[in-house]
């Protein structure tokens, strides 16, 4: 049994690392080392504890490295939110040790047996020597943790063991502390039940404020200096930077739609030529295709009918002869070549079933370097004649300009790019940045402006009051709009019929729903839907106001509950909804609370600022 057990260390010892300390950024930290590319010391701290810069870097790393098996294409703007999710991650492990370490929630060797014996490694049934018969075996399992030469034997023992007992068992004890006061009362349970199965259909109108006009008059300047001066507070903001751009879009040319598609034919003729063609097409989807949802299966998409696919596809799917393949298609998604392996009519419809190898279609190098060529001339003019003149001479390049945005925040116009947060926050204005690019476009930046963190200068915030007023405004129209509509309706008109004679009213009667259900138009859970329980039938409701849009409803029907069926099955579940419920609210708040009153400081921004 030892050398069997020793033989499957490393892959019990991974299975620990990944189910028990995947969450953690650090096993080891060793000592506060920096890169060697200059990156800062620390990543941050957290009470006290030096987050090592290069140790974190290795876990934002590997963490990329995670979503790039799970997803081949993972947008920028993802990608760029890894630091910061690893961030917070590791946040909460510190804090949520801490507070376990405070309250003294520890672990006994006896619990952490008993622990270890009633909840076995993921995958541990599997290993042989636990097995009888082919089925895992609890006397072998716990013959094997009686034996203390075990856990000198095997390192990744004591792991668990160590983990268990300052991990496992101490959250479980926070966390039944943490939820000790979630309790349904009976009223909550019969109010939760009601929700759950109360059945309604009801007619409903709606006016949306943000479907209205203003008059811009109405929003004057001493409105606008009367708010600022009353909500100075909400105008902190970090240090903020307003970038002139140009952009010249990587688009494709006749060039690379040649390459492309001749790419695709000489494929095609490499399939033919080979013995086997329907393998050898496999194989070639399998290595060579674009579509992440058929390449693994050879391209394979089963079968489907006319219509299913884009006109181009579906129109030369249907047209081949079963065993054919087809030349280079071009649609929207990119060259497909296909291969129809079958027709048939299935309910009298004529069903195909095929396979692709699907090619996208993107600037080739070629293309890249022409425009590369392009932004670099275009940069050598700027640096002899400005930014801004250069960039309005230019024709073939769209030039703007951002808008303010604080360091860390994508930037506006642009999305993600790398090398722009840095350029922005750490050149001098009037300087030009290099050339850079993103999967979209390249760009030439310059600093247009930048403002120091502190309370903004009312010519800066006063767009976003301008906003606020008159989304304030709307509201007040759509609510006076509303409280003429019920004073037209009365309780005997029709909500439904509203959509017809008032131009800013979207009205319409529901299927049977429960305040539970998602409403189509309305949303999921909300008040509108509680206020028509609560309603009598034919009542019509006063205004709900809910997402910037104001509601008036008329229950047409409701289902009578006359009774509770307590101690049934749907109620059980009711009241296990219910206590869900709190204890998520409790830990936040608990949770929220206590990282409030944390000491931390994070140079995430910093480090990977683009």
């Amino acid at each position: 049994m030892i050398n069997k057990m020793r033989e499957m260390a490393p892959t019990i010892m991974m299975i620990i690392l990944v189910t028990f300390v995947g969450g953690t950024v650090f096993l080891n930290w060793g000592m506060n080392q920096g890169s060697g590319n200059g990156m800062i010391r620390l990543a941050g701290k957290i009470n006290g504890k030096d987050i090592p810069g290069a140790a974190f870097d290795r876990a934002v790393n590997m963490e990329r490295q995670k979503m790039q098996e799970e997803n081949r294409d993972i947008p920028p703007q993802q990608s760029r939110m890894i630091p910061k999710q690893v961030w917070e991650r590791e946040v909460n492990r510190i804090l949520i040790h801490d507070a376990m370490t405070k309250m003294g929630l520890g672990a006994s060797a006896d619990e952490v047996f008993e622990y270890i014996k009633r909840n076995p490694l993921p995958g541990i049934d599997t290993v042989s020597v636990f097995q009888t018969n082919g089925a895992f075996d609890t006397s072998k399992y716990v013959a094997f943790l009686n034996d203390p030469d075990n856990y000198n034997h095997h390192p990744w023992l004591r792991e668990f063991e160590a983990y268990t007992q300052m991990s496992l068992i101490p959250g479980q004890k926070l966390d039944i502390l943490l939820n000790a006061g979630a309790v349904a009362s009976k009223c909550e349970i019969e109010q939760q039940y009601r929700l759950d199965h109360q059945k309604a259909v009801f007619e409903y109108a709606t006016v949306n404020s943000d479907m209205l006009t203003v008059d811009s008059s109405k929003i004057t300047d001493d409105m606008v200096k009367k708010y600022y001066e009353a909500h100075k507070d909400s105008f902190v903001s970090g240090d903020q930077a307003d970038l002139y751009y140009v952009k010249i879009p990587k688009k494709i040319t006749e060039y690379d739609e040649n390459i492309y598609k001749q790419e695709m034919a000489d494929l095609k003729s490499r399939i033919e030529s080979s013995e086997n063609k329907i393998e050898a097409f496999i194989e070639e989807a399998k290595t060579e295709s674009d579509d992440p949802g058929s390449a693994e299966n050879g391209g394979d998409l089963g079968w489907f009918a006319k219509g299913t696919m884009v006109p181009q596809f579906d129109s030369v799917a249907f047209s081949l002869d079963t065993g054919k393949i087809s030349d280079p298609v071009r649609s929207n998604f990119g060259y497909h070549i296909i291969l129809v392996e079958g027709k048939e009519k299935r309910d009298g419809e004529l069903k195909v079933k095929a396979r692709h190898i699907l090619r996208k279609v993107v600037p080739t190098i070629e293309t890249i370097d022409q425009l590369s060529e392009q932004i670099d001339s275009l940069r050598s003019v700027m640096v002899e004649k400005g930014f801004v003149e250069a960039a309005k001479m230019s024709k073939d390049v769209e030039f703007d300009s951002t808008g303010l945005f604080e360091k860390g925040q994508m930037i506006p116009k642009i999305g993600y790019l790398s090398g722009a947060g840095r350029f922005a926050f750490s050149r001098e204005k009037e300087s030009i940045s290099e050339r850079l690019e993103n999967n979209d476009a390249l760009y030439l930046l310059a600093v247009k402006r930048t403002v120091k963190k502190g309370v903004q200068a009312l010519d800066i915030v006063k767009p976003q009051i301008v906003k606020t007023l008159t989304d304030s405004l709307k509201k007040d129209m759509a609510k006076e709009y509303v409280d003429n509509l019920l004073k037209k309706v009365g309780n005997d008109g029709s909500l439904a019929a509203l959509k017809d004679s008032e131009k800013n009213v979207n009205s319409g009667v529901t299927d049977t729903v429960t305040a539970n259900d998602y409403i189509p138009g309305i949303g999921y859970r909300t008040k509108v839907a509680a206020a028509v329980i609560a309603l009598p039938v034919g009542k019509v409701s006063s205004p709900v106001e809910y997402n910037n849009t104001y509601y008036i409803v008329k229950p047409l029907w409701k289902n009578t509950i006359d009774s509770i069926p307590w101690g049934s099955e749907e109620i059980k579940q009711a009241e296990m909804n219910l206590k869900q419920q709190q204890q998520q609210i409790m830990y936040r708040d608990w949770y929220m609370s206590y990282k409030n009153r944390a000491k931390i400081v994070s140079n995430i921004d910093e480090i990977y600022l683009d």
